[in-house]
């Protein structure tokens, strides 16, 4: 059996300034740090994990900097889980972005950029790519293999449609909180979803 751990990254300074993030690098918030100090935790007495692997961007990789200190293991970095590559749109704030670089009428289609970024078609074949190169270095082994993916949560959609083989065009979107957990299960040949962006440790009080 495989387990695929999927978590979006902590609270970062972009999320509490309004600004479009995608591949600007921000840090955590105090408060970001804290729920991957709650998360790290909670997972630590849940699972055992064969492999952490994380976004190199900031706000993902403390994530999983906490949560490998808490493990004791090491964090392996992959640039196929960064952010959407939002091109022009990075660090801005909400409000210049729609002042300066106002979407298309009807919104940008499925296979359209924004200026310098990439499409959601690039980023659904970076999932793609991402999750078969992973399930294919795994395949062989006997015994119950559990991964953590620490990441972003317009890339863990994109994982989530490759993981269910949804269509290129689907419009179905997958929630990810502030630390937000998906388990994911593939099991004699069956994929499962066992639950999503679960936020159950960040009810832990001190």
């Amino acid at each position: 059996m495989i387990e695929l751990v999927v978590i979006r990254h902590g609270q970062s300074l972009a999320d509490i300034e309004g600004r479009h993030e995608g591949r600007a690098d921000f840090p955590l918030t105090d408060l970001g740090r804290e729920q991957a100090e709650k998360l790290s935790e909670w997972l630590k007495e849940r699972y055992t994990f064969d492999m952490i692997v994380s976004s190199p961007l900031k706000r993902a990789k403390e994530t999983a900097e906490i949560i490998g200190h808490k493990m004791n293991q090491p964090v392996v970095f992959n640039e196929d889980l960064m952010e959407c590559n939002n091109g022009v749109l990075a660090g801005l704030l909400r409000e210049e972005v729609k002042r300066n670089y106002p979407e298309p009428e009807g919104g940008r289609k499925y296979f359209q950029a924004v200026e310098k970024g990439e499409s959601l078609i690039d980023l659904r074949s970076r999932a793609e790519y991402f999750l078969a190169n992973l399930l294919h270095s795994i395949k062989d082994r006997e015994d119950k293999t559990t991964i953590c993916i620490v990441s972003h949560g317009g890339l863990t959609t994109m994982l989530y449609r490759s993981f269910l083989n949804l269509p290129i065009d689907t419009n179905i979107w997958l929630a990810s909180g502030d630390t937000g957990v998906h388990l994911w299960r593939i099991k004699d040949d069956k994929k499962i979803i066992v639950f999503s962006n679960m936020q159950e440790h960040l009810q832990v009080n001190d």
